[in-house]
């Protein structure tokens, strides 16, 4: 089985700059049944979107059916999401997405953000005296990456590597410890001979995850005893440490269990509210630079003044945007030609070089279905309608 592509910021970016026709479909992986029947309703209708657009539709769905062939007997029981356009194809394994079969000018950006925030990257420091380890780990997957320099076993470090008796090299205070100046570690007779020697094992094994990780962003979780990962938290010089950090002997803990349980942990971090967002976020709205209100975020995102939108994944407006008027409406009649602006507003973010993101209510103020930050407030009044309006 082929490695899955990454679906980064940046090709989002490049994606969502794609020239239709541009098919979008999220399907069972077994493929049969109503999976069946979709997929050929899906490659029915871009065959009509070819056509209509003078593209010839069996070299544009050659290679759709090629890898769909392909991943099936990978993904049985998992779905597979396909984006194709006359320069991109892209299919790979994916969970939990709504099923989705559409085309149209551009990529279904919700389908794209679902993938994105379902591929969790992430670091594992397996703790132990006896064989400490640095995971490289996704969704479904871990790799061992080697930490050079380190010595990785407690005992050969105190036969290799005698600690100074005092440790005037103290490591200055790293992101878990705030900006209160250096961290001293005391002596003998401060300290538990034991635990001194823990520290200068600790403080090696920090240099070698800082030089290993060095330019990274993906989280680190700290697998290990609880006064261990104390220790180390002290100690740590990562900027992305998820605290508390997974408790449990890692010599005691398979592979698998490892995993789960720091997905779990980062899963309960992501879902915080504030972790993300800015914890003044409501000091923000109305100044110009955030807000709650859909009509607003719509009408900066085509402004190109959106750094950052967050909306929940059921979040909908329907309605339409005229750029020249700034003026948004809501409805649905078919004869306006109406969209989910919501999806306008994620694409127009990632067009102009914001990030939009789907996350849970409960990581976003006060639960609403959908926020952004602004890059600066609107140099005019935006003209409306009627008032602005909140997602239902």
């Amino acid at each position: 089985m082929k490695p899955t592509p990454r679906i980064t910021a940046e090709l989002i970016r490049d994606l969502a700059s794609t020239t239709g026709p541009c098919l979008t479909v999220v399907v069972g992986g077994d493929l049969a049944g109503e999976n069946a029947i979709q997929l050929k309703h899906a490659m029915q209708a871009a065959r009509a979107e070819c056509a209509s657009r003078g593209v010839d539709p069996e070299p544009f769905l050659e290679p759709v059916e090629s890898a769909l062939r392909d991943l099936q007997s990978d993904t049985p029981h998992g779905q597979i999401a396909l984006f194709r356009s006359p320069t991109t194809m892209l299919a790979l394994p994916a969970t939990g997405l709504k099923p989705t079969a559409v085309t149209g000018d551009r990529f279904d950006i919700r389908s794209l953000l679902s993938l994105a925030a379902t591929q969790k990257s992430f670091y594992i420091l397996a703790l132990s005296q006896n064989r400490t380890r640095l995971l490289k780990c996704t969704e479904n997957s871990s790799e061992e990456v080697l930490l050079e320099g380190a010595v990785v076993n407690l005992h050969e470090f105190l036969q290799t590597r005698k600690p100074d008796h005092v440790l005037d090299n103290r490591a200055s205070a790293g992101p878990s410890m705030g900006s209160g100046g250096g961290v001293m570690f005391g002596t003998s007779s401060d300290l538990d001979s034991k635990d001194e020697y823990m520290t200068h094992f600790l403080v090696q094994l920090d240099r070698a995850v800082g030089n290993t990780l060095r330019g990274e962003r993906d989280p680190l979780v700290v697998v290990g005893v609880e006064h261990e990962i104390a220790m180390y938290q002290r100690l740590n010089h990562y900027p992305n440490f998820c605290e508390p950090g997974v408790h449990g002997a890692p010599d005691g803990l398979d592979g698998g269990e490892m995993h789960r349980r720091a997905l779990e942990l980062l899963d309960e971090r992501l879902a915080e509210a504030g972790r993300e967002i800015p914890a003044d976020f409501d000091k923000k709205v109305g100044t110009g630079h955030a807000s709650t209100h859909v009509q607003e975020i719509v009408d900066a995102a085509f402004q190109g003044r959106v750094s950052h939108l967050f909306f929940q994944d059921d979040a909908s407006y329907t309605g339409t945007y005229d750029k020249v008027r700034r003026r948004v409406k809501h409805t649905d009649d078919p004869l306006d030609a109406p969209e989910d602006l919501i999806d306008a507003a994620a694409f127009q973010t990632i067009l102009h070089a914001g990030e939009a993101r789907i996350r849970r209510g409960s990581a976003l103020p006060n639960g609403v279905p959908v926020c952004a930050l602004f890059r600066y407030p609107a140099a005019t009044a935006q003209p409306q309608a009627g008032e602005m309006e909140s997602v239902a």
